[in-house]
């Protein structure tokens, strides 16, 4: 377990908490969305582990797990808009105590199959006993895009022409797409009241934050509530937890990427001889329908363009969304060391997701009317659990344990209505829709996980420690299989050398502790996979349906893990290590069938997917005379491999399958696909046809290069470019501190990885990016070490038909925080005012080393399969900002 205190998240902090563990913890992947602000986050602890189930760590709220939340996610490159944060981003940072980081298999015991992938465990704030006091805080931010690609200024259109492809410009354009963007902002405040006596505590805290991003009318505004009482009664042997939240969130025009209603594919592409001032008067009258319509004389280019600033303006995608929280804790001192206790939970989310494109939008997604759609998606989440809890000591030995038994209940409901309007232009109601093109969905589901856990420390002489734990789930998921319920065991050993061994202890070596454990743990498959399922089509249920399957079994994986803790010259080095090994079975496979089966398509297990890696944190303390220095630096490798996937396999009715791949997105020229022997996050691109000895084929009658469809594993003509994996990261953090002033910075680097910019090849099709214009200046392109003189030939050619020109190493140097607060003594003349603080805040304030461009740390989908795959989306941002924290 790693820990991580309230200062780190709220020194410089996010709209997504999260965004402010990157780089603090070993072995914790984490990775922005590009939505922009209050965008989701992915979060991967230890590699990817599943193909068909999410990869996200659980998070756990004073010990009660939360729902992911989690929004439908891109899995194609046209998909982007309309995005939203995930649960964790509704949380206010300073309702946090305490954050832990538990990342091996065995916290599944406490939290179940959502625990397989790792725990952040998130401890809320409660009252504290004694005077009462309040707490003002405000941070102020301010947001620029921070990687962007590189772009011409030279040449201009032919006349007519939106691309770049025409004569030399007299003198160089003023026109820099970076112009479309705007300073963006997040102003937070927040104000919390903490007061109690030594029977009863309070807490009381109200927040809010407003941003606007970086592309105009892309907004945030999110306001939270939060209450909790803690109290003691009859002598102290009964304790009650009360707490409640509530979440009221309005995000706009929240777009990670994407080829539709992207307004940065034409800020882009457009060419340096023409300005963007020209078309911020985005709509003009139209007398022939008597209202505004959409200023853009260039069509769609076949790609859906579109004014960018009818795009943010009149194509809107507005969310709402409410989250209340409320739970219970009671707990009964039996005798001492012996307690049972009881929580329970309700978790209610309601999300209102709306899309508003106005008449004369593309006709691709609305009539001449406009279109309108409303979804509606609801998510209630029930949890109670009761435990016996043992604490004792008998002699040299200790024990602690705890017998419990928990119930999870998860209702969705889901509820879509989507049409053309009918009369009145851009009139957004049910009423004013056109019943011939509306395009009603719904869906539904009912979870329920019951269990029963046990937990065991027997510690003997406080050196040598055995856990075991143990869970059995019997979940919904299950039913119709064959398979009842899932178990999950643990066992570990700790001992305490330096305690253990006489004479070992010594000057140098303070604390020496050596850890290992094996672990099981299972994840029940999706819900109604064994059963026959027929969706519906215009009304009508489809013919075809899933082959019936009950032999399903829950993905299972296996982890050990060994580790060290180590302390020298008292506390002033530590050094925290861990490895582990962890293998996934049961892998969830849905290959088709030939229609001649009269099937769709079968879910059937097979497959495995192993990861190990090293975790290593070392962190030290030293005093430089008056100056306290604290340094710490993190190191994590990982390493996945895909073993196995689904081996030829005969059914019953003599139906032969089997898949050799697995394929998450297809991008066009590029796409994240497994084999045997590959990893996840393995990207393959097109290429172009080169001859035995690997040069580039060229007719050099006619200048041109054509592309390879023959070659790659599938013989589709996509070869493996690497994995969107880093080999390791490292993060380097130091903290200096004297008399009140405090200086912090955190460097990150992530070492090796690819990505594909398939951006930078449209940008090379329409001449605008920096490579085309140095190439016209040369009058050539250098192909096989040699010129050729077609240029735009070339680029027009490769830019969308060879995604192996657009890869790009996505190592990565930053200075990914700085700070710089001083502890105000403002009571020496405020005497009511019991402290201050103002700081200096940054993140991403500087790039050291990055070739890629586009950040190689955002990612389009926080789910599994998008990773370093770029196609428009959204630039990462630069944040500088202040911070003011008031105590009365």
């Amino acid at each position: 377990m790693q820990q991580v205190t309230a200062n780190d998240l709220v020194g410089v902090k996010d709209a997504n908490l999260m965004n402010s563990l990157a780089g603090k913890v070993a072995g914790v992947n984490i990775t922005s969305s590009s939505s922009g602000i209050g965008g989701g986050v992915k979060v991967v602890m230890r590699g990817a582990k599943s193909l068909s189930n999410n990869n996200n760590a659980l998070y756990v709220i004073d010990g009660i797990p939360m729902p992911t939340l989690q929004t439908t996610q891109p899995s194609d490159i046209y998909s982007g808009m309309g995005q939203s944060g995930d649960g964790i981003s509704m949380i206010n940072p300073e309702d946090i105590e305490s954050m832990s980081v538990l990342s091996g298999a065995a916290a599944s015991a406490l939290y179940g199959s959502d625990a397989q992938n790792g725990v952040i465990m998130i401890k809320t704030k409660r009252g504290t006993e004694g005077r009462t006091s309040i707490t003002y805080s405000n941070n102020t931010s301010f947001f620029s895009p921070f990687v962007t690609p590189e772009f011409q200024n030279t040449y201009g259109a032919a006349t007519g022409e939106f691309s770049s492809w025409g004569s030399r410009l007299s003198q160089p354009s003023s026109y820099d797409p970076m112009d479309f963007f705007r300073t963006g902002y997040n102003i937070g405040n927040s104000v919390s009241l903490s007061t109690g006596t030594a029977n009863n505590q309070t807490f009381l805290s109200l927040a809010s934050t407003n941003a606007e991003g970086i592309v105009p009318n892309n907004t945030l505004n999110r306001y939270n509530i939060a209450i909790r009482n803690t109290s003691s009664m009859f002598k102290d042997k009964l304790h009650l937890d009360l707490s409640a939240m509530y979440m009221n969130i309005a995000e706009n025009n929240m777009i990670s990427e994407g080829q539709y209603m992207n307004p940065i594919i034409p800020v882009y592409l457009m060419s340096p001889s023409y300005s963007l001032d020209t078309y911020q008067m985005f709509e003009v009258y139209n007398a022939s329908r008597d209202f505004k319509t959409q200023f853009w004389p260039w069509g769609t280019e076949q790609i859906g363009m579109q004014n960018p600033y009818w795009i943010i303006n009149r194509d809107n995608l507005p969310n709402h969304k409410n989250r209340f929280m409320t739970s219970a804790g009671l707990t009964f001192d039996i005798a001492k060391g012996i307690s049972l206790s009881g929580r329970a939970k309700i978790d209610y989310t309601s999300g209102l997701y709306e899309k508003k494109y106005a008449a004369s939008t593309d006709g691709v997604f609305a009539d001449k009317y406009g279109f309108y759609e409303k979804n509606d998606e609801t998510t209630r989440q029930i949890y109670g659990d009761l435990m016996l809890n043992i604490d004792k000591y008998f002699g040299d030995f200790s024990l602690t344990s705890t017998l419990g038994t928990s119930i999870q209940d998860v209702d969705y409901k889901y509820y879509s209505l989507g049409g053309d309007l009918n009369s009145v232009a851009s009139k957004f109601t049910f009423e004013n829709m056109k019943v011939s093109t509306l395009k009603p969905k719904s869906s539904f589901y009912h979870d329920q996980v019951q269990s029963v856990f046990a937990t065991a420390q027997l510690g003997w002489k406080s050196k040598l420690y055995l856990d075991v734990t143990g869970r059995i789930d019997w979940a919904s998921a299950l039913a119709g299989t064959s398979t009842s319920s899932v178990a999950y065991p643990s066992v570990g050993l700790t001992a305490i050398l330096t305690d253990l061994i006489p004479g070992l202890k010594n000057d140098v070596l303070s604390f020496l502790k050596v850890r290992g454990s094996y672990s099981e743990v299972g994840n029940a498959p999706k819900r109604y996979v064994p059963n026959r399922t027929y969706p519906f089509e215009s009304g009508t249920p489809t013919t075809s349906s899933t082959y019936p399957n009950n032999d399903i079994k829950p993905e299972r994986t296996k982890a050990w893990e060994v580790g060290m803790e180590t302390h020298l010259w008292g506390n002033k080095l530590n050094l925290n290590v861990s490895l582990y090994k962890t293998s996934t079975f049961n892998q969830l496979f849905n290959p088709t069938l030939s229609s001649t089966s009269g099937y769709s398509s079968i879910y059937i297990n097979g497959g495995q997917i192993d990861n190990k890696g090293i975790e290593l944190s070392l962190t030290l303390n030293q005093p430089i005379g008056p100056v306290d220095w604290t340094s710490t630096f993190t190191y994590t490798l990982n390493r996945n491999k895909v073993v196995k996937l689904l081996r030829p396999t005969t059914l019953a009715d003599g139906l032969t399958i089997d898949q050799d791949h697995f394929n998450f997105v297809d991008a066009k020229n590029a796409k994240q696909m497994i084999v045997e022997g590959g990893s996840m996050g393995d990207i393959y691109v097109t290429n172009l046809l080169t001859d035995e000895k690997g040069f580039i084929y060229v007719d050099y009658q006619t200048n041109e290069v054509m592309r390879d469809e023959k070659s790659g594993p599938l013989h589709d003509g996509y070869i493996k470019a690497g994995n969107a994996s880093p080999k390791y990261t490292m993060s380097w953090r130091n903290q200096f501190s004297w008399k009140g002033l405090t200086l912090s910075a955190l460097v990150n680097a992530r070492i090796g990885g690819i990505g594909v910019s398939l951006t930078q090849g449209l940008m090379d099709k329409y001449g605008v990016s920096k490579n085309t214009a140095a190439d016209r200046e040369q009058g050539f392109v250098t192909i096989n070490g040699g010129p050729v003189p077609a240029v735009q030939k070339y680029y027009q050619y490769v830019g969308v038909n060879s995604g192996a020109n657009y890869v790009y190493s996505a190592t990565n140097v930053r200075l990914a925080e700085l700070s710089l607060g001083y502890d105000v003594p403002i009571n020496k003349w405020v005497s009511w005012i019991k402290g201050m603080n103002v700081s200096l805040t940054g993140r991403n304030l500087l790039m050291f080393y990055c070739k890629s461009p586009f950040d190689p740390e955002l990612t389009a989908s926080t789910g599994t399969g998008f990773d370093g795959i770029d196609y428009f989306m959204l630039p990462s941002m630069r944040n500088l900002g202040f911070s003011v924290r008031l105590n009365f």
